[in-house]
Protein backbone atom coordinates (compact mmCIF):
# COMPACT_ATOMS: atom_id res chain seq x y z
CA UNK A 1 0.00 0.00 0.00
CA UNK A 2 2.83 2.30 0.80
CA UNK A 3 4.31 1.78 -2.58
CA UNK A 4 1.11 2.62 -4.07
CA UNK A 5 0.84 5.72 -2.49
CA UNK A 6 4.05 6.70 -3.10
CA UNK A 7 3.67 6.19 -6.73
CA UNK A 8 0.50 8.03 -6.89
CA UNK A 9 2.22 11.20 -4.84
CA UNK A 10 4.90 11.18 -7.37
CA UNK A 11 2.35 11.24 -10.39
CA UNK A 12 0.54 13.72 -8.90
CA UNK A 13 3.38 15.77 -8.27
CA UNK A 14 4.85 15.23 -11.79
CA UNK A 15 1.64 16.00 -13.68
CA UNK A 16 1.71 19.60 -11.42
CA UNK A 17 4.84 20.72 -12.41
CA UNK A 18 4.30 19.81 -16.17
CA UNK A 19 1.59 21.91 -15.59
CA UNK A 20 3.81 24.70 -14.32
CA UNK A 21 6.21 24.23 -17.35
CA UNK A 22 3.07 24.60 -19.99
CA UNK A 23 2.00 27.80 -18.44
CA UNK A 24 5.13 29.19 -18.86
CA UNK A 25 4.89 28.60 -22.42
CA UNK A 26 1.64 29.76 -22.58
CA UNK A 27 3.30 33.44 -22.01
CA UNK A 28 4.25 34.20 -25.32
CA UNK A 29 1.30 36.08 -27.23
CA UNK A 30 0.03 35.48 -31.02
CA UNK A 31 -1.18 39.18 -31.53
CA UNK A 32 1.69 40.57 -33.27
CA UNK A 33 1.08 44.02 -31.59
CA UNK A 34 1.91 42.67 -28.66
CA UNK A 35 5.08 40.86 -29.59
CA UNK A 36 6.60 44.13 -31.11
CA UNK A 37 6.13 45.34 -27.98
CA UNK A 38 7.58 42.38 -25.91
CA UNK A 39 10.65 43.32 -28.56
CA UNK A 40 10.73 47.07 -28.41
CA UNK A 41 11.04 45.82 -24.06
CA UNK A 42 13.60 43.40 -24.74
CA UNK A 43 15.88 45.78 -27.18
CA UNK A 44 15.47 48.61 -24.60
CA UNK A 45 16.57 46.13 -21.80
CA UNK A 46 19.77 45.81 -23.37
CA UNK A 47 20.17 50.02 -24.07
CA UNK A 48 22.26 49.91 -20.39
CA UNK A 49 24.37 47.83 -21.57
CA UNK A 50 27.88 48.64 -23.84
CA UNK A 51 30.07 46.45 -25.65
CA UNK A 52 29.89 42.89 -26.44
CA UNK A 53 27.16 42.76 -23.59
CA UNK A 54 25.04 45.09 -25.39
CA UNK A 55 25.76 43.15 -28.44
CA UNK A 56 24.65 39.59 -26.74
CA UNK A 57 22.16 41.55 -25.16
CA UNK A 58 20.28 42.67 -28.72
CA UNK A 59 21.06 39.20 -30.33
CA UNK A 60 19.45 37.20 -27.92
CA UNK A 61 16.44 39.84 -27.79
CA UNK A 62 16.35 39.03 -31.66
CA UNK A 63 16.72 35.32 -30.75
CA UNK A 64 13.62 35.07 -28.89
CA UNK A 65 11.73 37.46 -30.95
CA UNK A 66 12.43 35.25 -34.11
CA UNK A 67 13.79 38.82 -35.64
CA UNK A 68 17.38 37.33 -36.67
Amino acid sequence: MKKLFATLNAGALALSLSGIAFAADDTKSNDPAQREQEYIAALKKCDPLTGADKQKCIEAAKKKFGQM
